[in-house]
């Protein structure tokens, strides 16, 4: 198939799964149904193909608009409130994260930018994202991130019933 053609796959069906995905009330269906229908297309055919050069900068636009749209002047009397414990948990995740990377790069498991970016906290689209700008292996922080979604997906209800006790 033509890879002008094969993107534009990429494209219909990771949005018939991101749609499904989102009318099925998923916590974050559009993202991980999209991608769960891209990967599942790529395992059945054995295809591949690569998204145009300038689709990440289109990405990484929006995914900008997305987050300074999502800002709102009222975070900020919260943000002064809640200093200490989102510094604290931001400084400590990341630590975590760096720590881990220098432990997995040192045992030549990931190279230092996957690693970085795998282990890093955060929104999962924009460390792709970030990924695919750095020269990081996509495929290795998608996994990182993927798995870590789906494992707080998972956990969130029980843990939620527990600590509400």
């Amino acid at each position: 198939m033509n890879p002008n053609l094969g993107w534009l796959v990429y494209i219909g069906l990771g949005t018939l799964g991101g749609l499904a995905g989102s009318r099925l009330k998923i916590p974050a269906g559009g993202l991980i149904t999209a991608m769960v229908t891209i990967i599942v297309f790529k395992l059945i055919t054995k295809s591949h193909w690569e998204m145009p050069k300038g689709f990440n900068l289109v990405l990484q636009i929006a995914l900008g608009i997305m987050v300074g749209s999502s800002f709102q002047p009222a975070m900020v009397p919260v943000l002064k409130q809640l200093f200490f414990p989102v510094l604290t948990s931001t400084v400590t995740l990341v630590s975590v994260g760096i720590l881990l990377a220098i432990i997995f790069t040192r045992m030549h498991i990931l190279d230092a930018p996957s690693a970085y970016l795998g282990t890093s906290p955060g929104a999962m689209s924009a460390l792709i994202v970030l990924a695919f700008d750095t020269g990081a292996s996509a495929t290795l922080v998608v996994c990182f991130h993927f798995f870590r979604v789906v494992f707080v997906i998972l956990t969130a209800p029980l843990l939620l019933k527990i600590f509400s006790h």
